[in-house]
């Protein structure tokens, strides 16, 4: 049941997707640039947060003028080599933008489009969404530019794509909690990497800090929930390979 909730983006977003950075283009600076350090293989933690179109997630969604919604990823990477030459971390942030609901073409409209009006007829947000697009909106959105990352001090382009990009349900990677995984290929010929960004908390309205337990909630239909962000922790990490 969660994979089909949760194929975000939060985004990641998740976002995540996060969502999630869920993720991230940002501050790492340009890929390939020359270096006299080596890369090697290691890996940085990762902390931060995505943060959902306002108010948030939940189980109607948000009326809106506009065809799509943007979430912002916040992400922290951190440990020796994880931020630029000397620096032991980095801060990343992206954008995840996804496709809103059009209340006249859906065959199941969100709860807002009772409230549609002539100009505000899509609906953004809804709990359903995350589960449709997230993340198929992370790879449109972070695929084109990559994720600018470092490797040892070194600037490093992380390449997005639908093969790399999952979600992560209960039991996996993130255990009790969900995310994302990203992995694949980057600039550097023999430079792989993961990124694991677990949902391990929320904030919001009538939240508990537990994003599952909050999304699963909402999805079912309890609309009193409006999950603001949704906080990167647990196993959450970026690792590299250097073959």
């Amino acid at each position: 049941m969660m994979r089909k909730l949760l194929i975000v983006a939060a985004a990641v977003a998740m976002p995540v997707a996060a969502l999630a950075a869920v993720t991230t283009a940002g501050t790492a600076g340009t890929a390939g640039a020359a270096t006299a350090a080596k890369y090697k293989t290691q890996s940085c933690t990762i902390s931060g947060k995505v943060t959902f179109a306002k108010p948030g997630l939940s189980y109607d969604g948000t009326l809106s003028k506009s065809s799509t919604s943007t979430a912002t990823s916040s992400a922290k990477a951190t440990g020796k080599g994880c931020g630029s030459g000397t620096a032991k971390s980095a801060t990343l942030t992206s954008e995840i933008v996804s496709p809103s609901t059009n209340c006249n073409t859906a065959s199941s409209p969100p709860g807002a489009c009772s409230k549609e009006t002539a100009t505000k007829f899509y609906v953004y947000d809804n709990s359903s969404s995350l589960a449709t697009s997230g993340t198929s909106s992370i790879v449109s959105s972070l695929g084109p530019t990559g994720l600018k990352v470092y490797d040892n001090g070194n600037p490093v382009t992380a390449k997005v794509t639908s093969s790399g990009t999952t979600a992560v349900d209960p039991g996996g990677a993130c255990g009790s909690n969900v995310g994302f995984q990203l992995k694949g290929k980057t600039s550097v010929k023999t430079l792989t990497y993961d990124l694991l960004l677990c949902i391990t908390g929320d904030t919001g309205t009538d939240t508990t800090g537990s994003f599952y337990n909050d999304y699963i909630e909402s999805s079912e239909g309890d609309n009193s929930i409006v999950i603001a962000t949704g906080i990167f922790g647990g196993s959450s990490a970026l690792s590299f390979t250097d073959s």
